[in-house]
This record gives structure tokens, C-alpha cells and sequence, in this order.
């Protein structure tokens, strides 16, 4: 794997994060939180190697409050205190803290692992609205999700995964639901009728 050309295939964890890449995981309570730590100890995660907020290895507690409280504020996260129990916040609270934790981050490349999976109107779209703008701040995003209408609704490029295999590569406003859909279930595109061109050293043939 190659990130602004440097290989991170043997990178840790921590380093890919230092880099700028966010990762929010399809798995909100299993990987993405710690259920039994606060708000503010869940965002800590992305937080306590950062020298704004540690301090030869002392965490900045009123710096990470204080943070909190601004992201918690920023990305409506509903929670009686920031000393609230990650497990006790409903699922599209609790994604709506993880998304707040990455992003806080800037992330110059965000990997979203069905980010609005099993979430309700309101957090899809707030999530999805998240995301764009996210976006809009140059960062690129690779979004896995297996809802179409949402792939075709914010992707620019739509990659068909069929049992771990890339069907095609497609722009967005290409993109079709009927195609899309077909690639997603294992069906390969229909190759065009005309025979591709080939290069040669004298043009097109």
C-alpha cells in the first residue's frame, strides 16, 4: 500500500494515523468505541500522541475536555455528561462520537466502513452530510457501503466488489443502479459490441 508515495504496507496502526489516515469501522461497539470509557476517554484514543494534549506522556485532561466538549457540541452528540459510558449512547450517537473523534483529526484520507449501517433517517443523513464535508476540506474519502443509493448519491468513482474482486471502476454520473447492482450480485459488465482500440506506433487501430 502506497500513501502520498510512501510504502505503509508494514506501517502500524498509529503511524497511518499520524500520517492523516482515518479509519471509522463498520463495527461501532466492537472496534470503533470502548464501551465502559467516557466521551471524552473515547475521543482521547485519537488524541493522547498528539503533543497538544500529551505531555511526555501525562494526558492534557483539560485540554481533552475541553475538546470534547467542542466536537461533542459540533456533531450533536446527545449524552446526559461527557463522563457518559460509550455503551450507554443510542447507535447514532454513539457513530456520531467516532465520527467526531476522526474528523477532528482532518484526516487527508478517511476510509468510512459502512458508516450509515443500521442508523435512522436523521443519522444517515447527518453522517452522509458529514462526510461531504469532509470532502469539501480536500480530504479524499473511500467509502465501502452496500447501500446504492448512497454510493450513487456521493461517490465521483463506484467500485463493484463481488467476493473481494473489483468488477469495474466506473465515474459516478456513469454510474447506474441496474449496472451497479448487477456487478455487486457477480455479473461482469457486457463488453461493448466494437472491438477496443489497441495503440500502436502509429495511432489508433
Amino acid at each position: 500500500m502506497i500513501f502520498e508515495g510512501k510504502d505503509i504496507t508494514h506501517s502500524s496502526i498509529l503511524e497511518r494515523w499520524e500520517m492523516g489516515i482515518g479509519y471509522v469501522p463498520a463495527e461501532r461497539i466492537e472496534v470503533g468505541s470502548i464501551g465502559d470509557f467516557s466521551l471524552m476517554e473515547n475521543i482521547a484514543m485519537n488524541s493522547y500522541f498528539d503533543d497538544n494534549f500529551c505531555w511526555r506522556g501525562i494526558l492534557d485532561y483539560r485540554k481533552i475536555r475541553k475538546l470534547t466538549e467542542e466536537v461533542a457540541s459540533e456533531f450533536g452528540v446527545v449524552a446526559p455528561s461527557l463522563d457518559t459510558k460509550a455503551k450507554n449512547l443510542s447507535g447514532g450517537n454513539l457513530q456520531r462520537l467516532i465520527l467526531a473523534r476522526v474528523l477532528s483529526r482532518r484526516p487527508r484520507l478517511l476510509i468510512a466502513n459502512l458508516p450509515t449501517q443500521g442508523l435512522d433517517v436523521g443519522a444517515t443523513e447527518f453522517v452522509q452530510n458529514k462526510l461531504m464535508e469532509a470532502k469539501k476540506e480536500k480530504a479524499a474519502i473511500l467509502l465501502i457501503s452496500e447501500d446504492l443509493d448512497e454510493i450513487l448519491s456521493l461517490s465521483d468513482w463506484v467500485a463493484p466488489i463481488y467476493e473481494g474482486e473489483l468488477m469495474d471502476i466506473i465515474p459516478g454520473d456513469e454510474a447506474r443502479r441496474e449496472s451497479v447492482g448487477a456487478m455487486m450480485a457477480g455479473l461482469r459488465p457486457t463488453p461493448p459490441p466494437w472491438p477496443s482500440p489497441v495503440v500502436t506506433g502509429e495511432g489508433w487501430a
